[in-house]
């Protein structure tokens, strides 16, 4: 790997593992999430970094992709598991981070950590997804839990946060090879018993996909922002109310979505509402391999 894009991957990582360890410091039962989330949001700026994707904030059975509202009121209850999921990158190159919080200890929590350590422990050339997707559900198995069985890790590129190809999370027959200098990012999700998730109705997250004519100026203008100031990276809902109204940003992005342009990325819920940890790196293959958001 070029040394400069090395060092660009290893900033991203170092800008993730701060912002972590601030926020584990600081976080307690009856902060607000939208609090929380623009306040991770103003750190991963300060310290230089740009967003890979809005911070997600996923309480208890709600798994992924939950990146609070504009006017979000939730709060975070004691007891809550509470999955923070944080992309930085630096000019394209991505770290990818996930941590799980509870005000008070938590099996699951503690298991979600030990699964991933275990997966990263046969990270190097030559290993197979396969082998990993099998480390990571029997080490799951072994502490007594599951594994959200439909959500999986994956490769990292420029620009690109969920690069194929994907990594599962349970035993698979992939025979893909790791090879020194790819970036991968692994993230278990621990529950109860081998679970699975399902899209809700709540979507604050987008994505460019392609340019296509639509009618509303405002629509056109988020188009633009969406492929070129956020580099075509996943971008929050509420980011936009600082160009333009609610109510016009959410005729645009309608609009945008019946045209195609965009991709949206809907609130992942357990479908049994089973309560999930999650534990997330990223990671540079070698042996061993350089975790750059430690």
């Amino acid at each position: 790997m070029d040394p400069e894009v090395l060092e660009k991957y290893k900033k991203a990582g170092k800008i993730c593992s701060q912002v972590r360890e601030t926020i584990l410091s600081e976080i307690q039962p009856g902060m607000k999430i939208l609090t929380l989330a623009e306040k991770i949001e103003d750190m991963i700026k300060e310290k230089g970094g740009e967003f890979a994707f809005p911070v997600n904030i996923s309480i208890n059975e709600i798994t992924a992709h939950y990146t609070p509202s504009f006017n979000d009121q939730t709060r975070i209850q004691d007891g809550d598991v509470v999955k923070i999921d944080i992309g930085v990158h630096v000019d394209g190159y991505i770290g990818d981070m996930a941590f799980t919080y509870c005000s008070k200890p938590d099996p699951l929590v503690e298991a979600a950590q030990k699964v991933l350590k275990s997966a990263i422990s046969i990270v190097k050339p030559g290993v197979t997804i396969g082998e990993i997707g099998e480390k990571i559900e029997e080490t799951a198995k072994s502490l007594g839990f599951g594994i959200i069985v439909n959500l999986t890790g994956h490769y990292l590129g420029r620009y690109d946060f969920h690069a194929s190809p994907f990594i599962p999370n349970i035993k698979n027959d992939s025979k893909h090879t790791l090879k020194k200098g790819d970036v991968i990012a692994l993230e278990p999700f621990v529950c109860k018993t081998n679970g699975y998730i399902k899209d809700s109705s709540i979507i604050e997250i987008y994505r460019y996909i392609q340019d296509r004519p639509v009618r509303l100026m405002e629509a056109r203008k988020i188009l633009e922002l969406a492929k070129n100031q956020f580099h075509s990276l996943p971008f929050a809902k509420r980011w936009l109310y600082r160009y333009f109204s609610p109510l016009k940003v959410s005729l645009a992005l309608n609009q945008l979505q019946a045209a195609g342009a965009l991709e949206t990325y809907p609130v992942l819920r357990e479908v049994e509402n089973k309560k999930t940890a999650q534990a997330e790196h990223t990671m540079i293959v070698d042996d061993p391999p350089i975790v750059t958001t430690l």
